[in-house]
């Protein structure tokens, strides 16, 4: 297929835990949570703090929106939740460099949308790791399934290569500074783990595949078994109302006929009461 009818950006949520990344999702796979089709009950009851991103073909993250978002008692999110991710990735301002340039970066401090500061978090340490170099590892391990246009995407992108801006300079002239990830001389990873890797994420790609299938299979099952029930529920409604309408028009025949022979009576009393008037008149005369 033609490299120039691929997209460009893949779009992806991280969330984090208290140790580093808890989950990793595709934005379709986050767009099926708000819409309910799947709930996230390792989430419920919590607030979760989340990145969305971009990222290109070379797996380098090109923009991130930090924000949180709120799950209910059974994993579903707050549907009160609205952030238009795309829209402040979008409108972001100068952030570090991850490895491919400097990024748009949204996040708390760092976002000129001020109604949206509420739900933003800015990233910090996290059980003594930057949660920067956190989501540059993430994605460069690429479990996510990413595909590239040519080898150099399949193979894994050294973390130690991250280079991060300084805060005052997020903004700034876009001047670097190097942030190392290893503390020891580890050598690169060769071909072959890489391709272990490679294959490794494959496996949880099909894994994960197969078990959103069954996840769509078992709501359609219930859909058509709620569609199923609710016709039943209207058969149900309508033989009643058929039923009543049926009494009522009975009780109305009755009343007619009763009406009826009322009048009959009615009448025959009348002729009886003119007779008698009539035969008093006489005797009278």
């Amino acid at each position: 297929m033609n490299s120039s009818l691929q997209p460009l950006l893949t779009e992806a949520i991280l969330f984090f835990s208290d140790r580093g990344i808890a989950k990793q999702m595709l934005y379709p796979e986050f767009e099926a949570l708000l819409e309910g089709m799947v709930v996230t009950p390792e989430f419920a009851e919590e607030t979760i703090e989340a990145v969305f991103l971009q990222i290109n073909n070379r797996l380098h993250v090109r923009a991130a929106v930090f924000f949180t978002i709120d799950f209910d008692l059974d994993g579903n999110i707050n549907p009160l939740w609205d952030m238009p991710l795309r829209a402040l990735a979008e409108k972001a301002g100068r952030g570090p460099d991850m490895g491919g340039g400097p990024i748009r970066l949204a996040c708390l401090g760092f976002c000129s949308e001020s109604r949206f500061r509420p739900n933003l978090w800015k990233p910090a340490q996290r059980d003594g790791r930057s949660d920067l170099l956190l989501v540059k590892e993430a994605v460069t391990r690429n479990t996510l399934g990413i595909l590239g246009e040519d080898r150099e995407t399949m193979a894994v992108i050294q973390a130690e290569r991250l280079q991060m801006a300084a805060e005052d300079a997020w903004y700034g002239d876009g001047s670097v500074i190097d942030v190392p990830v290893r503390a020891n001389n580890a050598e690169p990873e060769t071909a072959r783990q890489s391709a272990e890797k490679v294959a490794t994420a494959s496996r949880i790609l099909e894994q994960e595949r197969v078990s959103h299938e069954e996840q769509i299979f078992e709501l359609k099952r219930q859909l058509e078994e709620l569609l199923q029930l609710r016709e039943d529920e209207l058969a149900t409604e309508r033989q009643r109302h058929v039923d009543h309408l049926a009494i009522v028009q009975g009780e109305l025949l009755d009343i007619k006929k009763e009406l009826e022979q009322q009048q009959k009576i009615n009448g025959s009393l009348k002729r009886d009461l003119s007779k008698l008037q009539k035969h008093s008149a006489s005797d009278a005369e």
